[in-house]
């Protein structure tokens, strides 16, 4: 059932992201879904942080995660990692995620402000590598939008890649939000820049779907 699952995922449609201070340029060929993101000019300010948590329902099963990223410290100038973190649990599969590292933080579309908490609203994307107990290591991307609270509205998809290679996907059907049609539960929360989130949008992200 697990791998039957598996073959009804899907590739999505090759897109590009353009965020407000980087730009994501995506290449797919014969399958195999590569992102070369490259960083804006390096600055101090601008980048900022998310954290968030909830479930979904990918297929019909219920997908709980926990998730974070951001700058940290002058994140993407002179080889500064991102600060986050990711896990996953899809229940259906029985697939765990726990990531190893982050390797990119991006914004897609513009930043807006949640006129309830003062707070920025918008869609990233966190991406890096992971553990897996069913496909062993893989590169993950993620994309999360906060939509605003009480929340939702927000959205959360999942993509993992194996030497390139689609392994799992929720982009099919995407996006799933956290309380809208799709059903399922949480927050996803865009912070403020602050002292501590220097750095800039960017980094490396060969999951990123296409």
């Amino acid at each position: 059932m697990a791998l039957e699952k598996l073959r009804m995922r899907k590739s999505v449609a090759i897109r590009t992201v353009i965020g407000v201070l980087g730009i994501a340029t995506l290449v797919v060929v014969g399958g195999l879904a590569n992102a070369d993101i490259t960083p804006p000019p390096p600055s101090l300010t601008g980048c900022d942080f998310l954290t968030g948590g909830g479930f979904i329902f990918p297929d019909g099963s219920k997908g709980t995660f926990a998730v974070g990223g951001g700058c940290r410290h002058g994140s993407g100038i002179a080889g500064v990692p991102y600060w986050g973190h990711l896990e996953y649990h899809d229940h259906g599969l029985d697939l765990n995620v726990h990531w190893n590292d982050i390797t990119a933080y991006f914004p897609e579309g513009p930043t807006g402000t949640d006129p309830q908490t003062g707070q920025p609203t918008g869609t990233r994307w966190v991406c890096g590598t992971a553990r897996t107990d069913l496909f062993g290591n893989v590169d993950f991307a993620v994309r999360v939008t906060d939509a605003g609270e009480p929340g939702s509205s927000d959205e959360f998809d999942i993509q993992l890649t194996q030497n390139g290679v689609i392994v799992y996907s929720t982009f099919p059907g995407a996006p799933h939000t956290l309380g809208g049609g799709t059903g399922g539960g949480g927050n996803i929360q865009l912070h403020k820049p602050n002292n501590s989130t220097t750095g800039v949008f960017g980094g490396s992200c060969p999951a990123f779907p296409g």
